[in-house]
């Protein structure tokens, strides 16, 4: 798989292998081309070899802060400025065999408002000029329909329901601070294709979806129209409908969950259910849920969440894929499916006030600032492999965008809500005397 959206992905089958086999032997010849990049991938091997071999105990140790929440962050946002193409796109990633991708078109969409977010936490004046760098680049890429393309750029442009979505993101946010009046055409247009495209019953399938088929992780375009009609309330909807269309995709996804908390549909046919994945289902529901003020799918994310919560809890990790009912699954470590679990349990803990949710998470955020290099060459330091060990099975050998955008991500959450709750503790301390 070469990025994390659906239209990236090969289909399944004969075709699918054939093309996992090429892709693999064009990535190994590309030491041959890059030999630079031998030393770099040795070092990382056997760094990951002699942790899992004696430091697997201390691993995940929640008791010892060893990196600044401040620096981990500065070091991802070094990772991504460093991925930033010239034609302004962020590449998806950084390969230990053959360097940086081309630019990708999704990846970069929502990326723009972790950017917007460093640039007003930090700061960083060079945050803001990237994020606005990126949106020109994108919308250089619409199409007439208003749809966006999917996959890394430079291949056949088709249009991507996934993307399309991932990108309106970056677009509603990129509005909300530059106030730019194409980007919010832009923006109304990519809505008004993934509404016409939307299925009766909610869902997106067909042409345009992965595999033609329906997947609850396209929860994630719901939680984007959603955004979208908070930014057109008062103006350019239209009778178009972008929060009915949202609500209607949070009732079919809703439809799929079961009493385990386990959600169905993620349909990845030649692949196995990534944690990556399940986070996006549950990400896209819960954030879709805050902005549509639905209770009832809150509870619903709160129950999948708390699942995983006691996984993470008893054997201080999670499975990087799991199977049905989180029955099993694949043991390596889905590092970006970690931070994106952060992400749903800070959320949770700020609408619930539940510290079990904070606690889960900054033990999480504890674990995954260990993993990121600090030194080494552009494309590494910084940087969130695919997984841990870095040859596990998503994304291997890889350092990748959107691994350092959630996690970023998480990192944001944690400060401000920490930032919150210290400021709080005086004024609550009378009340439990």
């Amino acid at each position: 798989m070469t990025g994390s959206g659906a239209a990236s992905r090969d289909n399944g089958g004969d075709n699918g292998m054939k093309g996992q086999i090429a892709r693999a032997l064009t990535e190994a010849t590309g030491l041959l081309r890059g030999p630079q990049r031998v030393v770099p991938l040795i070092r990382k091997l056997v760094s990951d070899k002699l942790r899992i071999a004696f430091e697997q105990r201390h691993l995940y140790s929640y008791t010892t802060t060893r990196r600044a929440s401040g620096d981990a962050l500065n070091l991802l946002l070094r990772w991504i400025l460093d991925a930033q193409r010239p034609d302004g796109g962020i590449a998806a990633y950084y390969s230990l065999l053959t360097g940086y991708s081309e630019s990708y078109p999704e990846v970069t969409g929502y990326i723009v408002p972790t950017l917007f977010d460093i640039a007003r936490a930090a700061g960083d004046d060079g945050a803001a000029v990237a994020a606005k760098r990126a949106t020109r680049w994108l919308l250089s890429l619409q199409m007439p329909t208003g749809a966006f393309p999917g996959g890394l750029h430079g291949g056949e442009a088709q249009p991507s329901v996934f993307n399309t979505g991932q990108i309106l993101q970056g677009l509603v946010r990129a509005h909300r601070e530059t106030n730019r009046p194409e980007i919010l055409q832009a923006a109304v247009a990519a809505g008004n294709w993934l509404v016409n495209r939307q299925q009766a019953d909610g869902s997106w399938a067909g042409p345009g979806a992965y595999q033609d088929v329906a997947h609850t992780y396209y929860s994630m375009v719901a939680w984007a129209l959603a955004e979208l009609s908070e930014r057109t309330a008062d103006h350019h909807d239209h009778g178009v409908g972008y929060g009915r269309a949202a609500e209607r995709n949070l009732d079919w996804v809703l439809s799929h969950v079961r009493p385990s908390g386990w959600i169905d549909g993620i349909n990845l046919r030649g692949h196995p259910n990534y944690l990556h994945f399940i986070a996006y289902a549950l990400q896209g529901v819960l954030e879709c849920a805050i902005l549509r003020r639905r209770s009832d799918a809150i509870q619903v994310v709160a129950k999948s969440a708390w699942v995983l919560l006691r996984k993470f809890e008893t054997n201080k990790w999670l499975l990087g894929a799991y199977e049905p009912d989180f029955k099993g699954g694949r043991r390596f470590t889905c590092l970006t499916g970690n931070a994106q679990m952060s992400c749903v349990w800070l959320r949770l803990f700020e609408v619930t006030d539940d510290l079990r949710y904070l606690n889960a998470a900054l033990k999480m955020n504890e674990m995954l600032k260990q993993l990121i290099p600090a030194r080494g060459r552009r494309g590494i330091a910084g940087g969130v492999s695919g997984s841990y060990p870095v040859w596990g099975r998503y994304q291997p050998l890889r350092y990748i965008s959107w691994g350092c955008k959630f996690f970023a991500d998480a990192l944001l959450l944690e400060q401000r809500l920490t930032r919150s709750f210290a400021a709080s503790a005086p004024e609550a301390l009378p009340c439990a005397s």
